[in-house]
């Protein structure tokens, strides 16, 4: 298979499971292309015997040699190995390395707790565009915390209390478990000079919990990445986790049944975290380790600093959409929506970037395709109020309205100024199109102004300027979002059109 340099694959073989994920990086981050996981089990024994078992590691090199195989088949331009808690604590986890070195050719890299605790927080913080809070990786073998601050990664710790170690160590025994937690956690005093901050839950056992919390909340959004919820909610859900019994640990269909057994653990780490560092609220990451050991092993300048963007304006290449463009309707909508803080700026660029996403589509179903995909696309760098945002302002962009009932759900996401902007960057959108087709340059010679409570517009001159019945008609939408009255309408070097 000819080389695909955009392509980067990861090896995660973990104490439950073992992972490919074959990326593209071709925008400067990692999207997923391709993604299979393999549970092996490998670290059921290392917190009682101290040894990886056997049949885990049978089951571990037939998965590896099969991922190698897939991955190198497919033309991936690169390959990296690396191994966590159970190969890294297990007497004969270096004899596995040995053996997949054997098998395959790969090189494993055992990472030391620490850095695992570093590469799931980078992981973090380019998924999320975090800032301050602490991740909270659930593995397996190891609970992995780190701290940030300022957007970068300070304090790291791998505590040794992971859901399958645990479990086999105290026999399934709740109490003991609990005891365990609770006694590693104590030594942790820094956890708890940080209250207000969020929480960042990362790992297969957090995603179950989330999951289980969309489920039963009827919450709109099936999404984990970026799942956001108060911090009594969690709790709340915690404790329901912790206080199951078997039969209704066995009626939970959505979580895979090896899994299931862990739940309540989960619960319980969660509800020590709460209690110790008090979050102002907690938000659920779908990228961890695997995202953040291919940020640390990509090249400085191949890595974007804004997913988010990187993204909008990979999907807007695909369909023809300039960057000029994107300057242009920016520029245009500036006197309405001013760019006054670097989040609503950067949410704003996205929108623009994707304004004309659905061109290809049917005209019935431009709304509807815009506010589906673009909610629904895997963006790094988001939360679920953001992606809200996105989908109202292009749905409004190709003619939808806020009374359609599909999209009545997702309103409860966003605030009430939220939704104002979301219909002010919609309108203005549509009225923007409506003038220029997209042309930078015509719309680079049309203007909104806004002057004591009026918007007044000036359209391109040279017979450029739309039908004025057309124009005026979204023109006075446009008003009507902002909460301001219609002014004049003008062509450049005429009076009224």
């Amino acid at each position: 298979m000819p080389t695909r340099p955009g392509s980067f694959a990861v090896i995660d073989i973990g104490s439950n499971s073992i992972r490919l994920v074959i990326f593209d990086v071709s925008a400067g981050y990692p999207h997923p292309r391709y993604n299979e996981r393999v549970f092996c089990a490998l670290g059921t024994d290392v917190g009682t015997t101290g040894r990886l078992p056997q049949a885990s590691i049978d089951a571990a090199l037939s998965a590896i040699v099969r991922f190698v195989e897939v991955a190198r088949r497919s033309g991936t331009g690169r390959l990296k190995a690396f191994a966590t808690s159970a190969v890294r604590d297990a007497e004969n986890g270096r004899a596995l390395v040995s053996a997949i070195r054997e098998r395959t050719g790969c090189e494993v890299d055992v990472v030391e707790g620490e850095d695992e605790a570093r590469l799931s927080a980078t992981g973090v913080l380019h998924g999320l565009h975090a800032r301050d809070g602490i991740v909270a990786d659930l593995g397996g073998g190891s609970l992995e915390l780190a701290r940030l601050r300022d957007g970068e990664v300070c304090e790291t710790v791998s505590v040794p209390i992971g859901t399958m170690r645990l479990m086999a160590k105290s026999l399934g025994d709740l109490g003991s478990m609990a005891q365990e937690v609770a006694l590693r956690l104590d030594k942790l005093h820094w956890l708890e000079s940080f209250p207000k901050r969020t929480l960042y839950p990362i790992g297969g056992a957090w995603r179950a919990f989330a999951r289980l919390r969309i489920a039963e909340s009827g919450y709109p959004l099936k999404i984990i990445h970026g799942y956001t919820v108060p911090t009594h909610t969690a709790r709340e859900t915690a404790q329901l986790l912790a206080g199951l019994g078997e039969r209704s640990l066995a009626r939970m269909t959505d979580i895979a049944a090896k899994r299931r057994p862990t739940m309540p653990l989960t619960g319980l780490i969660m509800l020590e975290l709460i209690d110790r560092m008090r979050p102002g609220e907690v938000t659920f990451s779908a990228t961890g380790i695997r995202e953040g050991y291919t940020y640390a092993c990509l090249p400085d300048d191949a890595v974007v600093r804004d997913p988010l963007i990187a993204g909008a304006d990979a999907l807007a290449a695909r369909e023809d959409h300039s960057s000029d463009a994107t300057t242009a309707l920016m520029a245009w909508m500036a006197p309405l929506l001013p760019p006054e803080k670097p989040a609503r700026e950067r949410l704003q660029r996205a929108v623009c970037a994707l304004s004309n996403m659905a061109w290809r589509e049917h005209p019935d179903y431009r709304a509807s395709y815009a506010f589906e995909r673009s909610i629904q696309y895997p963006f790094l760098g988001i939360a679920h109020g953001d992606r809200a945002f996105i989908g109202m302002s292009l749905y409004l962009r190709y003619g939808g309205s806020f009374e359609d009932a599909r999209i009545a759900p997702y309103l409860a996401l966003l605030s009430k100024r939220a939704v104002r902007r979301a219909a002010v960057l919609g309108h203005a959108l549509r009225l923007g199109y409506l003038i220029s087709a997209g042309s930078p340059e015509l719309l680079r010679q049309a203007r909104l102004e806004v002057h004591k409570g009026k918007v007044s517009m000036r359209l391109p001159g040279d017979g450029a300027a739309p039908d004025p019945g057309r124009v005026e008609r979204e023109f006075e939408r446009l008003c009507a979002a902002h909460r301001h009255r219609a002014g004049a309408v003008t062509v450049d070097g005429c009076g009224s059109p």
